[in-house]
């Protein structure tokens, strides 16, 4: 846990001062002009957020991989990114921001993303919240998602698929700063909630009959967690477009690190996927500069990485 902190502290102080100094970011937090500016009003609000983003989507991997008994799940599992997908094109399709403003992709995005878990949430209760059906019934709804967003693509106007297909793949520059502070409340609650049902969660890994039978309720903890993870990875959709592999590789890796108890294991991955995602953030905008490349790229390429580097490691 030392070694997380450490580690995001390290991430955000580089993402502060990529191409300055120490002492220029110190000093820049007390101007109000030139860096000073840039520091405070760009650079600070997308370290915060990427650190939000990516802790949330960390601990939302934990949840799932250990409810729906599938290594391989992750926050968009459920259909989720399907979802926002649509709910962001026809955003721009129907030219909401006019209606809007700064509001509207994060708005269509969440909308979307709930419109995708309410109906994945009516298909589950109606299969008692069976994990194996959960996984079905998200893939299945994200597919037709994704199929109308293609549709939506093929009578769009190029230039505003162009700014659709960048949120899609993952980009923190869009957001404005003037919603960080709104931002930052409705990430922190859930994500702490959720870090105080570690021993819920060891159950659940279990299988449902052993939860039932060591005094646990699977069908109630089912309905509450998949809520409050759908309801974050929401926000995350809204707030930084699709950022894939985040949620995946983080809590596989400190499983293999720390164990397998969730209790430790929801708050590292928290801190995991926030340094990840801070890092990933720094390399894009370091890798092409002065051109940056959509955050969920890099994510994407090194976290598949990672992963294939672990399942070539098991016996």
């Amino acid at each position: 846990m030392t070694i997380l902190i450490c580690l995001v502290i390290l991430s955000a102080i580089l993402s502060l001062s990529y191409g300055k100094s120490l002492t220029a970011v110190w000093r820049g937090f007390f101007e109000s002009d030139g860096f000073g500016l840039i520091l405070k009003k760009i650079r600070l609000p997308r370290t915060i957020i990427a650190f939000l983003v990516g802790g949330s989507l960390g601990i939302c991997g934990v949840v799932l991989q250990s409810i729906l008994q599938n290594p391989l799940a992750d926050p968009y599992t459920l259909g989720i990114s399907g979802g926002a997908a649509l709910g962001i094109t026809l955003s721009a399709l129907l030219g909401m921001q006019m209606y809007l403003g700064i509001y509207a992709s994060p708005l269509m995005g969440f909308a979307g993303a709930t419109a995708s878990v309410l109906i994945v949430y009516a298909l589950s209760k109606r299969r008692f919240f069976n994990p194996t059906n959960m996984v079905l019934f998200g893939i299945v709804t994200n597919l037709v998602f994704s199929s109308l967003v293609f549709f939506l693509f093929s009578i769009m106007d190029p230039d505003k698929m162009q700014t659709t297909l960048m949120w899609i793949m993952g980009d923190l520059l869009t957001l404005d700063v003037s919603l960080v502070p709104f931002y930052i409340p409705m990430f922190v609650l859930p994500a702490l909630v959720l870090c105080f049902f570690g021993k819920e969660l060891d159950l659940l890994s279990l299988g449902s009959e052993k939860a039932h039978y060591l005094g646990l309720n699977p069908p109630r903890a089912y309905k509450f967690l998949f809520l409050i993870t759908s309801f974050l990875t929401g926000l995350c959709v809204s707030a930084a477009g699709i950022i894939g592999f985040v949620g995946l590789v983080v809590p596989h890796v400190l499983r293999n690190v720390a164990g397998a108890g969730h209790s430790f294991l929801l708050l590292s991955s928290f801190l995991g996927g926030a340094f990840f995602l801070i890092v990933s953030d720094v390399i894009c905008r370091y890798l092409l500069y002065p051109v940056e490349l959509p955050v969920g790229v890099v994510t994407g390429i090194t976290g598949g990485l990672i992963l294939l580097v672990l399942l070539l490691r098991r016996p």
